[in-house]
């Protein structure tokens, strides 16, 4: 997830901003994320894999799924509006990259 907003002027780049995430913007995400790699889970696709992409589709989807309680940061939960943005920035700048063959 790419927290960066590049800014031209021109060819020129004049400046590199980062901005912050929330938790349901990390959420959607990798939600989004999950819903790509569903298809290679449909039997017909699956058995096309071989033995190291089942193994990388199933480490990919596992880093997906638990990136949430990984970055979790309870300190900077704030209770009344729900959101965090260290433990999500820190989520955000880790996502796992998919299997060069998913592209």
């Amino acid at each position: 997830m790419d927290r960066t907003i590049q800014t031209y002027s021109g060819p020129t780049l004049i400046e590199t901003t980062t901005f912050d995430v929330n938790w349901t913007e990390v959420r959607l995400e990798r939600d989004e994320m999950l819903r790509r790699a569903d298809i290679w889970m449909l039997a017909d696709r699956y058995s096309t894999l071989t033995d190291s992409q089942k193994t990388e589709l199933t480490n990919y989807r596992q880093a997906l799924r638990v990136l949430p309680q990984t970055y979790y940061d309870e300190d900077d939960f704030n209770e009344e509006t729900g959101l965090g943005s260290k433990g999500a920035n820190d989520a955000a700048d880790n996502f796992p990259t998919p299997p060069d063959w998913m592209n």
